[in-house]
């Protein structure tokens, strides 16, 4: 039995003032296979709960100094993933109920018996067990839609990267030619000076094309930044983003799918910071504008994907995705989220990336909507809760209308 150590992946934290009963529920903890870490009262519970995490929670309702109730409340805001059991010999259906309401896994009356609670415990354990295991099958769903995602934006990539390197590379050619030349000619100098202005010159042009080489440079770095931004598995790690700038970058990510399809108009006024992955919401606008891209068909026409940034009427930052392309049928609105669902033909879809969008953004306690309209074009939309009211100043609230990304 361990009172104070680290807490390993599923022990059960015992609240309890009785020695003798710390003791029983220590014994069934262990039966069933987990660790009991036991605290003879809230204030200990709380200092136990605060470092190390638990799969259950045996709680006694009438502790000293605070009610388990209460300690029940506190327990599940700061560790909703814990199943809490409470325990009590003052038990009645109101305090069920309110047990219940707070959140309580169960609810029980002493005197128990032994293979009562055990099984009880057991049952716990199990949906703890299966809903850690479903998170970390929703991991690697995520992680599966980025690779596929980065997958489809290969071919993309190696193109922008192709034609600044096409420039660095003939511009080294050049100077590979230029400087033995240029070698020759300073040796071959007697002071004339007219032939020292045309070296200069020649010199001037060997400067601007080093210029150039840098810039192409620069912007293969960036494209590889980006890509290895997309790439890496960002964990559940939540900062505050600018959700203008994510957008941004989703835009730039997807240039090969928009440039010939569509231009971009882009309606940025202000929206507040969120509390979020930047990583994961990169991943939903990516999959959100490559999908407006491919809805979009390659016939000439004036087509716009529209990129949109406001607050909402609660403080909410919204955002909206919305291209002129084929649109949705009616029939195949109500399964969009649905995961494995999708109407690209064999090998191009995976029928997840809408249905991770809307897991990752309801991780995020947003939401995330979808009007279309078959010939006329898709909307989608995004709300998420602001961590602050105020933000800083944005791009003008008019629209600004670019034939590409940049």
């Amino acid at each position: 039995m361990r009172t104070s150590a680290n807490a390993a992946p599923e022990s059960v934290l015992i609240v309890d003032d009785e020695p003798s009963l710390r003791t029983i529920l220590s014994f069934i903890v262990q039966r069933v296979g987990a660790v009991p870490v036991v605290a003879p009262d809230a204030a200990t519970a709380r200092q136990l709960a605060a470092k190390h995490t638990f799969a259950c929670a045996l709680i006694d309702k009438n502790l000293p100094g605070e009610n388990g109730l209460d300690f029940l409340k506190w327990l599940r805001s700061v560790q909703p993933g814990c199943n809490a059991l409470i325990v009590t010999a003052y038990g009645n259906v109101d305090s069920a109920i309110e047990a219940l309401r707070l959140g309580a896994f169960d609810y029980l009356l002493k005197p128990f018996e032994v293979d009562a609670l055990e099984h009880r415990l057991k049952l716990a354990l199990q949906q703890y067990r299966m809903r850690q295991e479903h998170e970390r099958m929703q991991a690697m769903l995520v992680q599966a839609d980025r690779l596929a995602s980065l997958g489809l934006l290969a071919a993309g990539v190696v193109h922008e990267v192709n034609t600044p390197l096409a420039y660095i590379l003939s511009n080294l050619d050049w100077i590979d030619e230029e400087l033995p030349s240029l070698r020759k000619a300073l040796e071959g100098q007697k002071h004339a000076g007219k032939e020292l202005a045309s070296l200069a010159e020649r010199m001037a042009g060997l400067e601007s094309t080093m210029r150039d080489i840098r810039e192409g440079a620069e912007r293969v770095r960036h494209i590889a930044r980006d890509v290895k931004a997309f790439a890496r598995d960002p964990g559940d790690a939540s900062q505050l983003v600018d959700l203008r700038e994510v957008l941004d970058a989703a835009l730039k990510m997807a240039l090969v799918h928009i440039r010939y399809r569509a231009r971009v108009v882009r309606d940025y006024q202000d929206v507040p910071l969120v509390l979020a992955n930047e990583a994961r919401l990169a991943q939903v606008f990516l999959n959100l504008v490559v999908n407006a891209a491919q809805a979009i068909p390659e016939d000439g026409g004036d087509h716009e994907i529209r990129v949109r940034l406001w607050t909402g009427p609660n403080g909410e930052a919204c955002a909206e995705v919305g291209d002129t392309g084929m649109g949705i049928p009616a029939e195949n609105m109500a399964h969009l989220f649905e995961p494995f669902f999708t109407t690209k033909p064999s090998g191009e879809g995976t029928g997840l990336g809408l249905f991770i969008c809307k897991s990752i953004v309801e991780s995020f306690e947003g939401t995330i909507t979808v009007d279309s309209r078959p010939g006329v074009g898709t909307t989608f939309r995004l709300s998420l809760p602001p961590h602050v009211r105020s933000s800083r100043a944005t791009r003008p609230a008019e629209p600004v209308v670019s034939a590409a990304v940049s």
